[in-house]
């Protein structure tokens, strides 16, 4: 059979728990109780007996179990089969037909004809695929044989398929298809099974059961020729359908339904395939949460980006628009956009700024975050000073060796060296040799090594910058000179020979 995942089946252990099977006699003592709390659903400890390692089926197994609220044995029974259930070790679904209730009266009239017509008169009976094979009474021991059994036998070739879709007040609509991929017509019936994955319905012993049968989404025979596909579709509200009290469906709960399927060969009765669907219900995303800046922070650097955090429960794509300004309500600066982070540029000192992101899923389903706003520092105290080279000065080979009263003249390579004084601390210093940026530091002491091969005059300026966004800048014009050193220092005696004669 195509289309079924093989699951692996470990090893659980050796130790069963035995409940002996019980026929149940419709008890007309105690109340009737309903279950009301849908909780998480639970997963025992209790051991299920060694299991058949790597065992293929040829199509997803169908259970369906025959049970009653005032069935001992039913209680411990329900959560054993959850256990093997939830375990993926086995390739089934099951359902719990519910027949009687707590006083032994009939619970659900057609759990009850599913019931009579596999002639079950002692409770739990687990039908397997059809009845190829069943349990009467708690024997987890007896499962993985059972299971291994239907799910290695042969089957039709038929590949089904069934969604739902929620339309509200307790209403859906259920779609299916079916094909047929043998040589010859398929001759068949189909049942739908409407259950809630933790059900309303208690056990013997207060617990909820699971997959909870509610009604037939369908029930009918089906024919379909060969190579040919089957499709249908109806329209499901619990508000016209009931248990046996008298209480319609209406109050079900969209993500805890699930529909089962279960496709038998009217040749013998047994099951060929089996699906299920669950309801997919959109959730919006998160509201947007955990802004940078908080809410209401004060003495915010202007160069600040602003983020958040957002995301979605069911973990569809999200993206946001984001508001921004200086007024309330702030004016739309971004759309769409899937970064959870968004960049104003430089802002104004002491100014109070609004924000607010409202997030959107892929389905068009919104979450509008609450207004924040900030308010940006004061400027802040910024100087830097180039202190090597300094003005009038003559350098060799990077060391001064004195004043000129011409201006500066550099001989060789020459660390150029700067002061910062910051009361926002400094952010990184750049360096410009005229008007190229040559270095980018961002760790004091902030210098760079100037190393020309031409003779020419340079203008030197450097940038620095505090964290808050404020900068500040110096230079230096200086004369770079690739000449020997002696024929330099010549000339410029010279120079301060005629300056003295001249005064």
């Amino acid at each position: 059979m195509e289309n079924h995942i093989d699951r692996k089946i470990l090893v659980f252990g050796i130790v069963l728990l035995f409940v002996g099977a019980s026929v149940v006699v419709p008890n007309l003592n105690g109340d009737v109780t309903r279950s009301t709390s849908i909780d998480p659903l639970k997963t025992s400890t209790e051991p299920l007996g060694e299991m058949i390692a790597y065992q293929n089926y040829s199509h997803t197994v169908f259970v369906g179990v025959g049970t009653s609220q005032n069935c001992e044995p039913c209680d411990p029974w329900n959560q054993h089969i959850h256990d093997a259930y939830v375990s993926g070790e086995y390739d089934f679904e099951y359902v719990e037909m519910i027949e009687f209730d707590h006083e032994g009266k009939v619970l659900n009239k057609k759990a009850n004809e599913w019931s009579k017509s596999y002639g079950i008169g002692a409770y739990p009976t687990s039908i397997f695929d059809g009845d190829y094979q069943r349990i009467v009474g708690d024997y987890p021991g007896k499962l993985p044989d059972v299971l291994d059994t239907c799910g290695s036998r042969e089957v039709a070739d038929i590949i089904a398929n069934i969604t739902l879709s929620w339309l509200g007040n307790a209403t859906m609509q259920v779609n299916i298809t079916i094909q047929n991929n043998e040589s010859i017509q398929y001759n068949g019936h189909i049942r739908a099974f409407i259950t809630e994955i933790v059900s309303r319905y208690d056990t013997f012993g207060g617990n909820p059961y699971h997959f909870g049968f509610l009604d037939f989404a369908f029930d009918k025979d089906v024919f379909i020729d060969a190579g040919e596909e089957y499709v249908n579709s109806t329209v499901w509200n619990g508000n016209e359908h009931k248990d046996n009290h008298g209480d319609n469906f209406g109050d079900i709960i969209a993500n805890n339904i699930q529909v089962t399927m279960a496709i038998y060969n009217n040749s013998d009765g047994y099951v060929d395939e089996t699906v299920r669907a669950r309801m997919s219900v959109n959730t919006p995303p998160y509201v947007p949460y955990d802004p940078i800046p908080s809410n209401g922070d004060t003495d915010v650097v202007v160069g600040i980006d602003l983020s958040w955090k957002g995301g979605d429960p069911d973990g569809d794509t999200v993206t946001y628009d984001v508001y921004f300004g200086n007024s309330s309500p702030p004016q739309q600066v971004s759309w769409n956009q899937s970064e959870v982070e968004y960049d104003p540029d430089i802002l104004d000192f002491e100014t109070t700024y609004y924000w607010r992101v409202v997030a959107w899923d892929e389905h068009g389903a919104s979450a509008e975050g609450p207004m924040w706003h900030f308010t940006t520092t004061h400027p802040a105290e910024l100087e830097v000073t180039i202190t090597e080279p300094t003005e009038d000065s003559f350098y060799l080979r990077n060391t001064r060796l004195f004043s000129f009263p011409f201006g500066t003249i550099v001989y060789g390579p020459i660390d150029i060296k700067v002061n910062v004084t910051s009361s926002a601390g400094t952010k990184n210093v750049e360096f410009y040799i005229n008007g190229k940026l040559k270095e980018n530091d961002t760790e004091g002491p902030y210098s760079f090594r100037w190393a020309p091969l031409l003779c020419s005059i340079s203008t030197i300026k450097v940038i620095a910058y505090d964290n808050i966004g404020g900068q500040a800048q110096d230079e230096i014009t200086v004369l770079k000179w690739r000449a020997h050193p002696v024929l330099i220092l010549a000339g410029i005696l010279t120079l301060l020979k005629l300056r003295s004669r001249l005064r």
